[in-house]
């Protein structure tokens, strides 16, 4: 059995199908979202080190639509978890489920970095 491959940080085909394969609009997506994105998961950090598991939740919400719209997968599977553990008012799990999400949100990050200043 082959190892188990690390899950793309987002499925570009997917994604360029949301938008009519209209890569222009599809960067002009990913701008918002780094922009958006950034500042949630800052205030999702000050939501979970408050232990606010309501704004925990309001912000994972948020940041897994957001994912949901670029078809990033793992931030978005990561940000349901946290979304969950707010909901749920259980944050007993959430250092272990951030540190999921933020592995795989600056992952996302890089990878969207490198598409906005053209390396994609």
């Amino acid at each position: 059995m082959m190892p188990a491959e690390q899950e793309p940080v987002l499925n570009m085909q997917a994604a360029l199908e949301l938008c009519d394969d209209d890569e222009e609009l599809f960067l002009e997506i990913v701008e918002a979202y780094f922009e958006d994105a950034t500042e949630h998961s800052r205030q999702l950090l000050y939501a979970l080190e408050a232990g606010d598991a309501h704004e925990v939740e309001e912000r994972a919400h948020a940041l897994k639509g957001a994912s949901a719209n670029i078809c990033a997968g793992p931030v978005q599977e990561a940000a349901l978890q946290l979304e969950r553990a707010g909901r749920n008012k259980d944050l007993s799990q959430a250092p272990q489920l951030y540190k999921v999400f933020k592995t795989e949100f600056q992952r996302l990050m890089e990878y969207l970095k490198s598409l906005l200043s053209g390396g994609g």
